[in-house]
């Protein structure tokens, strides 16, 4: 049995938990729903199910402190664009693309092995990369000021994980806030921009030895250069410093494709293939 002054303190503290959870903005609630799904590698929630007034900005906020959460204290990897094509911009009942943030552990060799029982909701992207040489600070005017600060191009393979508890009710704003399903990417031998040009590439992607996807480097947004500065001006305004090394990703060429088991191939002609390797 609880003495008189227990029953005060246990009434008391009760009521301060309430009061506290009171408090939390439906914003926090997503920040803290978004970190715990990650973290158990549970599915993901809808944020936008969760706070019914969720605004792309916010969304966007609300992807900082996630992404920051996932970095555990070290420098982003780079930085993904999403849905740079009408079709995937449809998909998701939006008519303008999307940001997010590369973790530094999720660049992975080439001829890599992924798990589907650890991406549960793995897509194949083929992609370009660009690699920042000087850093950005303030927002990019054109595509020739772009040019300036990158130093690389390469081909890609994006590996996004949209494992979510519903992903045919997924809309944009969800997409944004759990920080656009960055999880893992590859990336091929950088070469100059002044002697590779990003928009030239049409990359065909192949599973177990059957052609799955064809895309061509204007899929997104219509010209490499865009799709780039869209991004840098889009990570700047959330606050994020831009450094040399780290890689741009462009968006999607072609279709996302749903991952299954298999051997795959990616073949960029002239500037290369990249292989990797999907497992149960």
């Amino acid at each position: 049995m609880l003495n008189h002054r227990s029953a005060i303190a246990v009434t008391i503290a009760l009521y301060a938990c309430m009061t506290l959870s009171a408090c939390i903005s439906p914003q926090q609630r997503v920040v803290t729903e978004v970190i715990e799904a990650s973290r158990r590698s549970d599915a993901l929630p809808l944020p936008h199910l969760i706070d019914e007034t969720l605004t792309i900005a916010e969304a966007y906020r609300v992807q900082k402190r996630v992404a920051l959460a996932q970095l555990r204290g070290a420098q982003p990897g780079g930085f993904k664009a999403g849905l740079t094509s009408a079709q995937s911009q449809a998909r998701f009942r939006t008519d303008a693309p999307v940001a997010g943030v590369l973790p530094r552990d999720g660049l992975l060799p080439a001829d890599a092995t992924l798990r589907l029982s650890e991406l549960r909701g793995l897509n194949i992207e083929t992609e370009i990369a660009m690699r920042i040489g000087t850093p950005i600070r303030s927002r990019i005017p054109d595509a020739n000021e772009l040019r300036k600060h990158i130093d690389g191009i390469a081909p890609a393979i994006e590996l996004p994980n949209l494992h979510f508890v519903a992903l045919d009710q997924a809309d944009a704003m969800d997409i944004i806030a759990t920080n656009v399903g960055a999880a893992a990417y590859i990336v091929g031998d950088f070469v100059s921009p002044a002697t590779r040009d990003p928009n030239e590439p049409t990359p065909r992607l192949a599973c177990n030895g059957n052609e799955i996807n064809k895309g061509h480097a204007r899929d997104a947004l219509g010209d490499q250069w865009e799709a780039a500065r869209f991004l840098v001006n889009t990570m700047l305004e959330q606050g994020w410093a831009l450094e040399p090394g780290q890689i741009l990703l462009t968006g999607a060429l072609g279709r996302m494709i749903p991952a299954s088991v298999g051997d795959c191939s990616a073949d960029y002609g002239n500037w290369g293939t990249i292989t990797f390797h999907i497992v149960q």
